[in-house]
């Protein structure tokens, strides 16, 4: 850092810079060797003042090499899997990158690199060398782009048609002669242009071609470059001998149609990705953060808020962070975090999470989680490891993609040279060969799977559905039992005042008011919950004298009265001196507060966890659906049966520790079934780890330490039943794109072998293959 400062040319002469003497005034570099050695703890730090080089102890250097940075980038030209393949291992083989992956799906780039060996600019020059062209997100190169390639595109085509009507000119001599001037007149043009069009048209190609060829990563425009420079060389050949037999046509068309394909396909690609990029667009990069000099805030990078700062948001903006509003009311849109479509109301004193938009009003708001570490940072984490992730036979086809294009090489030389040896002629072996090179479609294969988990997760994220782990897809079509945790699954898992049950002439505001006086000191749960109700109702707090708490109540004197407010045992009197009294059903998931204004029994709180309103439509769901459903919880036995009967749970078992449940799981496995465990993601961690499917249903805590295949934002149990019903149609994506590019590739080489199809009908047949694959996929989104 101090070599690259704009005052020390030289940098040998660091130690005489600001910034040095600065440093070591702050204590941040020793100002002597006695003290390097004291900070390192021990003789090894030493300091050559000849050499001007500092010797770092062991243990120091080892902390250096372990820090990190990640990098995420957009990449651009991706054509198929195999381009991503080239990227990730030319990455994986630079110094000073720790690890990479490149999805192909999503066009993005994620690596962790060292500082020190590497920086940003030159991993991006890497992957630039390779002819693709990446960018920092936000960077808004993607219009660029796709200018540049339209443009590429509309000049090889109206090269191209020039081409294929000068051509038709030419082959006239078939049927009539034509004179050696009159065939170079002809000729040459289209040599001219055929050569712009292979060699600006396909420039793109044949740079990743290369790069394929070099990391021995064969792709679709390895096929393309060896068949259109087949075809171009030969008419070469053929133009030097004034022959009419020219294939320029053929060479310009398949180079013009690749690149009308992959137009196409980029649009209907970017459809698919949609709601993939309005998730990552969540992440503001500025925010208006407030100071005692910008009351109202200022405009500065995202990446500047941190922990503890307060920043300001208006209407239609975006929450940077998650946070607590310190002051402001309005409207907020949750919607992109938990799929609910209805707006929430937010105030002062209420927590608001980062990636809504607020809808009305302005908010000042404390922030507390930011970056990485806000909901959406850890959402956008966990949706890009998704993305990265491979399934197991994604692998394999990985692996057979590398020996693909050789075979298909090796087919197409054959089919030539056989061609030869029945005695068909040069030209007609030559365009046979091109066929066979040029119909196989690598791509279908390879993008088969990763257009399916771009588009799955996607749906997911749109139905407040965070996937870890697309395989989830695959085992949620195989699960056939499901086991739900009671607190925050079944139930809100909010401990909360129910109903207040005034009893003779007091009104329920009357009882608030006394009740919230009594407890006004206290600061338990009951209390909290009295508080907030009669703040709810404006009910007036009463003032009492004589406030005495006691284990289990409070009493107090108000108007000369005594008032008491506490358990059953604690207004015994009370309650047995009201015989006639219809007291509410004591429900086992219930508890009861009582309170008393002159010994007499005036009010009763019930307290309870609140059964979520669309429980028992899940379990309905499932049940209907013939799912195995059980309800386990570590609350006593009675009450997770009451529970489980009122929502239609027919096996149920309370009193389970963490592990016990586990057990349960890892029992009802060892029966044949495959068990599906719904729970919170850090308490149920055991549990969730040993079941085949892993459900968490979000409860506020860090999305990174969740034990779970997939959590629930919204923590609605009908979004069980929603992914059930999306990952029957993910998977019946995935078989239908891999049956298809199978079924393509097994059918249509064959056919190009036998000489019934043209280079031109092969390289259409071939986009046409790798466009129905993205197509099929993008039927899923239209119909969902």
């Amino acid at each position: 850092m101090l070599m690259e400062a704009t005052d020390s040319p030289d940098p040998a002469s660091f130690r005489q810079t600001e910034l040095f003497r600065k440093c070591q005034e702050i204590g941040i570099i020793p100002k002597s060797e006695g003290e390097l050695a004291e900070r390192a703890g021990g003789p090894e730090a030493v300091v050559s003042a000849a050499a001007g080089e500092v010797q770092e102890p062991p243990e120091l250097m080892a902390t250096y090499d372990e820090t990190y940075l990640s990098l995420n980038l957009h990449v651009h030209q991706m054509w198929c899997p195999a381009c991503a393949w080239v990227i990730e291992e030319t990455l994986k083989r630079s110094p000073g990158i720790a690890s990479a992956s490149c999805n192909f799906a999503t066009d993005r780039v994620r690596c962790d690199y060292n500082p020190v060996v590497t920086s940003p600019r030159e991993i991006i020059g890497a992957i630039n060398s390779l002819g693709y062209e990446a960018s920092l997100p936000g960077e808004g190169r993607e219009a660029k782009d796709l200018k540049a390639e339209l443009i590429r595109f509309v000049v090889s085509a109206f090269l191209t048609m020039n081409v294929m009507m000068l051509s038709f000119a030419l082959y006239s001599g078939f049927f009539t002669e034509l004179s050696r001037d009159h065939v170079h007149k002809l000729s040459w043009p289209i040599f001219v242009m055929a050569s712009v069009v292979l060699f600006y048209g396909g420039r793109n190609i044949y740079r990743r071609a290369w790069a394929g060829i070099t990391t021995a990563a064969f792709s679709m425009e390895t096929l393309i470059t060896v068949g259109s420079f087949s075809a171009y060389f030969y008419s070469i050949y053929g133009l030097l001998s004034a022959s009419i037999h020219l294939y320029f046509d053929t060479a310009s068309m398949l180079i013009t149609l690749v690149l009308l394909g992959k137009l196409l396909e980029r649009r209907a690609k970017d459809e698919v990705q949609e709601d993939l990029a309005n998730f990552f667009s969540l992440r503001p990069t500025k925010v208006r953060i407030c100071s005692e000099i910008y009351p109202d805030g200022r405009y500065v990078d995202a990446q500047y808020l941190i922990k503890g700062d307060t920043f300001r948001v208006e209407e239609n903006e975006i929450l940077p962070a998650d946070g607590l509003i310190l002051g402001g009311k309005g409207i907020v849109d949750e919607s992109s975090l938990t799929g609910e479509p209805l707006p929430i109301k937010k105030k002062t004193g209420d927590r608001i999470k980062s990636g809504s938009r607020v809808i009305q009003g302005i908010f000042t708001v404390k922030a507390e989680g930011v970056g990485e570490d806000s909901i959406v940072g850890q959402m956008i984490t966990i949706m890009e490891q998704a993305l990265g992730k491979r399934t197991p036979f994604e692998g394999k086809a990985e692996r057979a993609l590398q020996w693909f294009v050789p075979v298909v090489l090796a087919l197409a030389a054959g089919t030539g040279l056989l061609c030869l040896l029945f005695g068909l002629t040069a030209e007609e072996s030559l365009i046979r060969a091109v066929t066979v090179t040029v119909i196989s479609c690598p791509c279908t294969l390879g993008i088969a799977i990763p257009m399916a988990r771009l588009a799955g997760i996607s749906l997911a994220g749109r139905k407040g559905i965070l996937v870890r782990d697309f395989t989830s897809f695959e085992q949620a079509d195989r699960v056939n039992s499901f086991v739900l945790d009671k607190t925050g699954t079944v139930t809100k898992g909010q401990w909360s005042l129910l109903e207040v049950v005034p009893v003779g002439p007091f009104s329920t505001e009357k009882i608030l008011g006394l009740a919230a006086a009594l407890e006004k000191e206290s600061d338990h749960l009951i209390a909290a919950e009295i508080t907030r109700e009669a703040a709810k109702h404006q009910a007036e707090l009463a003032t009492l004298q004589e406030r005495e708490a006691f284990e289990n109540g409070i009493s107090a004197v108000f108007n000369g009265e005594k008032v008491k407010i506490g358990s059953r045992g604690f207004l015994a009197d009370e309650i047995e001196t009201a015989p006639d009294l219809p007291l509410p059903e004591n429900k086992p998931e219930h508890s009861l507060v009582f309170m008393s204004f002159a010994d007499k029994l005036c009010g009763i709180f019930i307290f309870g966890d609140e059964i979520k309103s669309t429980t028992t439509q899940a379990v309905k769901c499932l049940r209907e659906a013939k799912y195995q459903v059980a309800l386990i919880s570590g609350d006593d036995d009675l009450t997770t049966k009451t529970i489980a009967g009122e929502v239609g749970i027919q096996e149920a078992l309370g009193g389970r520790l963490p592990q016990e449940k586990a057990i349960y799981i890892s029992v009802l496995q060892k029966q044949g079934l495959r068990v599906a465990m719904v729970g919170d993601g850090i308490n149920d961690a055991p549990a969730l780890v040993q079941a085949d499917l892993a459900i968490a249903v979000h409860s506020g805590s860090h999305l990174g330490k969740e034990a779970a295949d997939l959590t629930l934002m919204r923590g609605d149990p009908l979004q069980i039943c929603d992914f059930i019903e999306l990952a029957g149609k993910v998977k019946k994506k995935v078989h239908q794109n891999l049956g298809c590019s199978f079924i393509y590739n097994l059918v249509s080489i064959p056919i190009a072998m036998s000489g019934l199809l043209t280079p031109l009908i092969a390289v259409s047949a071939m986009l046409l293959s790798s466009l129905s694959v993205i197509g099929n996929t993008l039927l899923l989104l239209k119909k969902d």
